[in-house]
């Protein structure tokens, strides 16, 4: 009966270090996604606010407004 706990607990043990490598390789993962929606975030960001100046751009034009701009600046 012995032999057969002391066999039970190795297994046991040898399937705990098995999920302690998945957990680090899904951690490493996660942080790897993490940065990359990040980065993603970042140039969604940027291509809303072009969307944005570019609309801006287009209004003051079909409004006559970039003869004001243009009046201001120099």
């Amino acid at each position: 009966m012995s032999d057969d706990l002391e066999r039970r607990v190795v297994k046991l043990e040898y399937i705990t270090e098995g999920h302690g490598e998945e957990l680090s390789e899904l951690k490493d993962t996660s942080e790897e996604l993490r940065r990359t929606l990040s980065g993603i975030q970042a140039t969604l960001s940027q291509i809303k606010w072009i969307a944005v100046g570019a609309g801006v751009m287009y209004f003051a034009e079909s409004f006559g407004l970039t003869a004001l701009f243009k009046i201001l600046t120099v």
